[in-house]
Parts: C-alpha cells; structure tokens; sequence
C-alpha cells in the first residue's frame, strides 16, 4: 500500500505518478453515476443523450461534495498514499471528498497542445520545496488520449523551484509563468501561441527536452476507473480539449498537511 521506492523517485523527479488501480473500479463507477445524476439535476445533461452536452466545463457541484458523495475515494490504500506524502496523522482530512472536473467533447477542431491556461496549483516557495501537499487525481471513467485529461510539463516543479529559491521568496503562478517564458525558450513555446505551425505533440509530447538540466515533457493524464495520479502541486500543468465521444470524469483532490499554515 502508498507509494513504492520506484513511486516516490518518479514523484521526486517528474512530479508526476500513476498509480493504476489504487481505488476499486467499482466505487469509482458508481461515484461517476452520482456525478451524472447532479449533472441531469443542474444543467438537464443526460449519460447518453450526447444532445444535452452542451456546456464543454460543467461546474458548481459543492452541492453534491457536501452530501459525502465522493468519500469512497479515501480508501486505505489512497490514505497510505497520503500518508508517505505528508507522514502518518500528519495531513488535514478534508471537510468533503473529491472536486469533480468534468469536460465533455467539443464538435469542432482538432486536439493539439494548449498553450493557454498553463498554471501551478499553488504559489512556489523555497521554503516548500520539502513539503508535500496530497494532489491527485482520480479518474472515474475511461480517459482516452485526447479525451480532456488533464496535461502536465513532467520535470516542471524542480525548474520552479530553482528559479522560486533565487528570488528567495514566494513566487505567484503567474509570476512563475512569466519567469518561466523569460527564462526558459521551451516554456516560452510551451506557452505561446505557434506561428509557425510547428507540430506542437512532437515538440513537447513525444520526447523530452532539456531545460535547465532538468528532463521535461509533457504529459497526458490517461486511465481506467480507479487509477490515481500523483501531481507535485509545484508542477506547471494545463486543461486541455476533448476531442473524443465521451466525457472526462475525474476527481481532483487537495489534501494539505497539519503543519502547512504554520510555514
């Protein structure tokens, strides 16, 4: 249970782990049922009526988080990742269980890499660069490449960190953003619209690339119901377009530790 050695180094070193299978592909359909039963309440979208897929990001499901819908995502086996993350009765459970990030599939266009929206969950500090916050993402029905999930730039978070330990002080995502672009011609590209047509999945997806001496490319977060991704909150990442026949359904979650307001 939690994370191996090999979890752990591939954390460490790319800010990003699968791990397949951690919660029961059972639960995880039947919390995807409860997300599509708030959906049909809130916004008339109806589990295979395509025709009522009409708003792409649906949002505002606190109304549903609060009944304890999603509580069946804090298994032992993702509590134990938790707690090699932060330390045993060191983290804050939280109040509600899951934020659903639903994108359904857009009728035009063709599926690329994104270079809006690029962002770090939290600001980058030097002084968190040894405290882990729980980020993770659970996925809750079958996600297909191009299919919405979620895009990580793997090796981001230790750029981050280099750049947030000169300023010695806390850097805002879009102050890490414009440093990013600034400093580094692949982050700039990354996260600038391409004039010149350059295929933008082999540039970024299909190899990686140097920056800084650090390893980077980006990655796209794909699965069966159950797998977990483990995202360093320091890593820059982006949402990205769906352009399948099915919707993304997944849970994203935040755990901080105890001792994280006291830094």
């Amino acid at each position: 249970m939690g994370l191996s050695r090999a979890d752990q180094r591939e954390l460490d070193e790319r800010g990003l782990v699968k791990l397949p299978g951690l919660i029961p592909r059972r639960a995880c359909e039947e919390m995807a049922e409860r997300v599509w039963q708030e959906l049909a309440r809130k916004d008339g979208i109806r589990k295979g009526h395509p025709a009522t897929w009409t708003v792409e990001r649906p949002m505002k499901f606190k109304a549903l988080t609060d009944t304890g819908a999603f509580k069946a995502m804090a298994t032992p086996a993702y509590r134990a990742v938790l707690d090699d993350l932060m330390g045993a009765e060191r983290w804050e459970a939280p109040k509600a269980w899951g934020q659903p990030l639903v994108c359904f599939p857009k009728t035009v266009g063709r599926w690329d890499v994104p270079y809006q929206s690029w962002h770090l969950d939290l600001p980058a500090h030097p002084k968190h660069q040894a405290m882990m916050v729980g980020r993770t993402f659970t996925i809750l029905a079958p996600l297909r490449p191009g299919g919405g999930g979620t895009l990580v730039a793997t090796g981001s978070h230790r750029v981050t960190f280099k750049l947030a330990g000169t300023a010695g002080v806390q850097q805002s995502s879009a102050l890490m953003r414009k440093r990013l672009k600034t400093e580094h011609r692949w982050f700039h590209d990354l996260m600038t619209p391409d004039k010149r047509r350059e295929d933008r999945v082999a540039r970024f997806m299909k190899a990686e690339t140097n920056v800084g001496g650090v390893p980077c490319r980006v990655e796209e977060m794909t699965g069966e119901p159950g797998d977990v991704y483990v995202m360093h909150p320091a890593a820059l990442h982006a949402g990205a377009p769906n352009m399948l026949d099915a919707p993304r359904l997944v849970l994203a979650q935040t755990v901080y530790p105890k001792s994280w307001f006291g830094v």
